[in-house]
């Protein structure tokens, strides 16, 4: 079996300023950047198909380890530029033998099982339609005068259509994708002067996702996928969840708008400076001489220039976290510090954000309340930042370091966690209000969070989590319920799980004691869990 990727890059895209659907440039670059190391470390042999863009890009900049290079899309030409599935497609029609091709959003952390790989046809999963689909089918059977007659098949039941997942796709079976490539060309190339008229973005999941599927069901083939459950297009979980891994998953796939949530992507950068920090670093070292969120004043202020310059302060950061050297001595001569600010935090974007929410609120007098208290949580975080700039920016920058390996240091044995010993974190902040702060920050930051979109201010009691950065927010806010603020209360000193458990005990009524205790200590273990990925607890 074969392990291939493709890239193809429009000769207009400079790929350190266009995004490519991520939060940010450099993402892009990352996420390619991991994926291939993890692909090469686990299966040792991995191709690309590439134009020539794109291989100078991975190749000669990233100098990522493929085996094989294949410049075969330089005269691919792509009739509208949002069908990025094309050169998939293309790939996928000059295979000849058993292959499967892994997407540069996929990150794998185990080899597939063999079972898996034996399969006529492979995919991620089945998803099953909801809106996103239905509402391009329907722009589809409007507007389009030309459907391969398995599409057409399907168009026509009652029933929702159902597609594969193509994060991964392949088989043993190269006459069933032969043909499939050819009526996916069919497909867009009979209804060019149609595209105009739908929303091209969603038209690729109909040619590459929907059409596997739909022929695969008229030959009566099986698909082998490596998730069992059908999954509805709009119910994906769990597949960004960076900290899991490598202990409890062994497969990530960033989807759709999980890729412009900027918190996912920076999950995803700090595995990448954990596993291979030469190849984060060589990233960043490109994107000085460019705009990034990522790239940081810290950097200039220790006056990194070199690879090496970058290793040693990786290095140097992740030593005074391991001291505690969680502030600046500004009466030692030698000082290994850094201090927090070096100017004021802009709080301009939280301020606008914040009136845009409270002018939504129809009662004049809950407004008139929204407005008040906000100004007491801004007050109250002036103050927490002025007293934060004494924190040393090498210690919160090691936390980071050391902070990508905490879930699985914790949590990777589901016997023994519980003798485990934690502590809270140096430096955060809760700040209580009677509206949801945090949660309205984050409604706007997030993306593709239902939490966060569906959140609206009312009146209640509310308690904002505010963790100290390193990356240009400064902060980081997270909206906790009670029971989270109350272990915190509880770790003024460090305690093993099981006793922080036992002493949530005080905080529930006897009969969910007596008769659901077992669930209630999941439940504070689930929080506990949830504190520790936001950085408010560490091992200790």
């Amino acid at each position: 079996m074969r392990f291939i990727q493709t890239l193809h890059i429009d000769k207009i895209k400079d790929p350190f300023s266009h995004s490519f659907g991520w939060a940010a440039p450099e993402y892009h670059l990352m996420s390619w950047t991991l994926c291939s190391l993890q692909l090469q470390k686990i299966y040792k042999k991995i191709d690309l198909y590439a134009n020539s863009s794109a291989a100078k890009l991975l190749i000669d900049t990233l100098e990522l380890p493929y085996d094989n290079v294949y410049i075969t899309h330089d005269n691919l030409t792509l009739s509208n530029e949002n069908l990025w599935a094309l050169p998939k497609i293309y790939t996928y029609s000059l295979q000849h033998a058993p292959f499967l091709h892994i997407d540069g959003d996929i990150f794998l952390f185990n080899q597939f099982d063999e079972s898996l790989l034996k399969g006529e046809l492979i995919a991620q999963n089945i998803e099953e339609a909801t809106d996103y689909y239905l509402s391009t089918q329907r722009e589809l059977i409007k507007h389009f005068t030309y459907f391969p007659s398995c599409v057409k098949a399907d168009f026509s039941k009652t029933a929702p259509i159902s597609a594969v997942n193509a994060g991964i796709l392949g088989g043993n079976n190269i006459g069933f994708i032969n043909e499939y490539s050819r009526l996916a060309f069919k497909y867009i190339n009979k209804n060019i002067n149609n595209l105009s008229f739908i929303n091209v973005n969603r038209f690729n999941v109909f040619f590459e996702q929907h059409l596997f599927y739909s022929l695969a069901k008229q030959r009566n083939l099986p698909i082998n996928v490596l998730f069992p459950i059908k999954i509805k297009d709009n119910e994906y979980k769990h597949l960004c969840d960076f900290h899991e891994t490598p202990c409890k998953k062994q497969y990530l796939h960033l989807l759709g708008q999980s890729k412009k949530d900027e918190y996912t992507c920076i999950q995803m950068a700090l595995k990448l400076r954990d596993l291979y920090p030469e190849h984060y670093y060589k990233i960043m070292s490109i994107f000085k001489r460019k705009e990034s969120r990522l790239f940081l004043e810290l950097y200039d202020r220790a006056n990194l220039n070199t690879l090496e310059d970058y290793l040693k302060f990786n290095n140097k950061a992740e030593k005074i976290f391991n001291k505690g050297k969680s502030e600046i001595d500004t009466k030692s001569r030698a000082n290994y510090g850094m201090s927090y600010y070096s100017g004021a935090f802009d709080l301009s974007i939280s301020q606008a954000v914040a009136r845009k929410n409270i002018n939504k609120i129809d009662n004049p007098l809950i407004k008139e309340k929204a407005y008040i208290d906000y100004e007491v949580f801004i007050k109250h975080l002036i103050k927490y930042l002025d007293n934060c700039r004494k924190i040393n920016l090498y210690y919160l920058y090691g936390r980071d370091i050391k902070s990508a390996r905490w879930y699985c240091e914790l949590f990777s044995n589901d016997e023994n966690y519980q003798d485990k010993i934690i502590s809270k974190c140096k430096h955060i902040e809760i700040i209580e209000s009677e509206f949801d702060w945090a949660g309205i920050i984050n409604k706007n930051k997030r993306m593709g969070v239902k939490y966060y979109e569906n959140i609206k201010l009312s009146p209640g009691i509310f308690y904002n989590l505010i963790i100290p950065e390193v990356h240009h927010n400064k902060v980081s806010f997270f909206d906790l319920d009670e029971l989270e603020k109350l272990i915190l209360d509880n770790l003024s000193v460090p305690l093993s799980i099981e006793r922080l458990i036992h002493k949530m005990k005080y905080y529930t009524d006897e009969n969910v004691l007596q008769n659901h205790m077992h669930i209630y200590s999941k439940l504070i273990v689930t929080l506990i869990k949830q504190l520790v990925i936001k950085k408010a607890i560490r091992p200790s």
